[in-house]
């Protein structure tokens, strides 16, 4: 417990600063172009995430929608800083609660529903409910993605002008 909780501590602490330029502003949030370079450099994911599905080239910028706290007008640089913590949280959510509800709807579908259904082949009721719980799960997701968005501490900040 005390290793989940130290590293949950160092997670918070860990910070993600981008550099950009801001190319709209929509009242308190301002959409950033940002150069794919420390962030993205060790990421598996990075030529295909689709962040920038703009019609730019992918492999060399990210729109990012950050708050903009520094009063940012469209054209100038901006320091773009993210608290890492927010992108493992996201990451747990997409993948492990998904995977986690599979598991689940299968023992229960092989064990549970077995037992209603006692002329049917456990196996695909254990798929049956695998299946089901995995499908409901992503209903879950998009409920808590909703909520999540809401929240200003999950959103990037422009933190500083660097460039008039």
């Amino acid at each position: 417990m005390l290793v989940a909780g130290s590293t949950c501590a160092m997670l918070q602490s860990i910070v993600m600063e981008e550099t950009g330029v801001v190319k709209s502003i929509d009242g308190v949030t301002a959409t950033v172009l940002v150069q794919k370079t420390k962030t993205c450099e060790g990421c598996k994911e990075s030529q295909s995430c689709g962040i920038a599905g703009n019609g730019e080239d992918q492999s060399q910028t990210v729109e990012i929608a950050a708050l903009n706290i520094a009063g940012a007008r469209v054209g100038q640089t901006v320091r773009v800083v993210a608290k890492s913590y927010t992108y493992v949280k996201g990451t747990l959510l997409v993948y492990g609660l998904p995977a986690v509800a599979l598991l689940l709807g299968a023992i229960a579908g092989k064990y549970m529903l077995a037992d209603m259904f006692k002329s049917s082949n456990p196996e695909i009721l254990s798929a049956f409910g695998g299946f089901s719980a995995f499908l409901v799960s992503f209903i879950i997701l998009k409920l808590i993605s909703r909520r999540l968005e809401r929240k200003t501490e999950n959103t990037p900040v422009i933190e500083h002008i660097i460039e008039q």
